[in-house]
């Protein structure tokens, strides 16, 4: 299922994490510092709460608000201003979920969404065209989750229909950059 999140940089650099965007609007708005549980670890990580994305919510990390003195390193990692991080989201550009994977020859980039837009075929088709276009020659398949988790595809019939045994969590998911 997809879900609302933020993302989360560790200040020694590294991974990306993910956190609900709910979780992270309910704490006081000049946290920044976050502890995220990895595995059975808790590490410190700066939120970016300018730019929230869909992400499958089996990536969403369990967080907890934190402050300078509990990680000194990012503490000292610059913290952009809202403004400044508008411009630096422009000027890089949004990011979205997507797993690019190929079955029986055919190129596909699958693109995780919210069950809403699925639920619009006039809207999922227009995001459809637009990726295509950023994409070249692949095709798009847009892919949500119900309530029970199990996907549903928008997209060309036999591209669907080659998606139908393949499971999600082995997709190679990855956040791609929409420039």
């Amino acid at each position: 299922m997809a879900a609302w999140a933020y993302e989360c940089k560790p200040c020694e650099g590294g991974a990306t994490w993910w956190v609900a965007r709910d979780t992270v609007d309910a704490m006081a708005t000049d946290v920044s510092i976050l502890q995220l549980k990895i595995g059975g670890d808790w590490r410190c990580a700066v939120v970016d709460r300018d730019h929230a994305v869909a992400v499958e919510a089996s990536l969403l990390r369990q967080a907890v608000a934190a402050s300078a003195p509990e990680c000194p390193g990012c503490a000292q990692a610059p913290v952009a201003e809202p403004a400044a991080a508008a411009d630096a989201a422009a000027a890089t550009g949004a990011t979205l979920q997507a797993a690019a994977i190929q079955l029986q020859g055919v190129r596909m980039l699958v693109v995780l969404v919210g069950m809403d837009l699925l639920a619009s075929p006039g809207e999922a088709d227009m995001l459809a065209a637009d990726l295509g276009a950023r994409f070249g020659a692949v095709d798009i398949v847009l892919m949500a989750q119900d309530d029970s988790g199990a996907p549903q595809f928008h997209g060309a019939a036999a591209n669907v229909d080659l998606l139908a045994d393949v499971p999600i969590d082995k997709m190679p998911w990855r956040a791609y950059p929409l420039s």
